[in-house]
């Protein structure tokens, strides 16, 4: 490996440092608590090579926010594109709310979201991050109506956005603590997958309909 190619890993490495210092200071302590110095401290480094690599706590927080939303984006394609019926993958899908939650990814894309109220580039970021998830799911919605000759009661990207919207409100009533008895949000999402199923004239809806 040449020196150029050396000094272009450390780089690399180093960044990846400092963003993974940065997830976890702000599902620990939230946005204020990550701070470019505290950053610095947890991932070890000069505090110059946080500047260096993202130019301050804004920035630093968008990339992260871009790194989390792809990676969270490449999984859903993923599990879009598997052999199996709808109504698994959307149960599926709460899996992963509940693993997000266990994470604390919830958290710190909800933290982000706050900030970007009153900072431009993060709240252009979340709203690049919220048209990936609408986009993939208008596509999902379009393919799974043309197969099981579905009649839509809206248009794919209304009911993608509704889809999105259900999901983001259960996050943030889960994340500011609203238990499962005072809403019942995973029940309101099991009772869509037994739609789906209907809809897709699964044996099993056929089963759970005659019981």
């Amino acid at each position: 490996m040449s020196t150029v190619d050396q000094r272009v890993a450390r780089g690399d490495a180093t960044r990846t440092q400092i963003l993974n210092a940065a997830r976890e200071l702000l599902r620990e302590d939230g946005f204020a608590g990550a701070t470019t110095r505290a950053v610095a401290e947890r991932a070890n480094v000069r505090l110059s090579l946080v500047h260096y690599h993202f130019g301050g706590k804004g920035p630093l927080l968008a990339a992260l926010l871009q790194a989390e939303n792809a990676r969270l984006l490449a999984r859903q394609q993923d599990l879009f594109e598997a052999e199996e019926p709808v109504a698994d993958k959307w149960r599926t899908a709460c899996d992963y709310l509940r693993e997000d939650l266990r994470s604390g990814y919830v958290r710190i894309l909800w933290e982000l979201w706050s900030a970007g109220l009153a900072d431009e580039e993060l709240a252009q970021r979340w709203r690049q991050a919220m048209a990936g998830w609408r986009e993939l799911l208008t596509r999902a919605v379009a393919d799974w109506a043309t197969r099981a000759g579905v009649e839509l009661p809206m248009a794919p990207r209304a009911l993608a956005t509704l889809v999105c919207n259900a999901f983001q409100g259960a996050e943030v009533e889960l994340l500011a603590g609203v238990s499962e008895e005072e809403a019942p949000h995973f029940e309101a999402l099991e009772v869509v997958a037994e739609l789906i199923e209907r809809l897709d004239g699964s044996p099993r809806a056929a089963t759970s309909a005659a019981t």
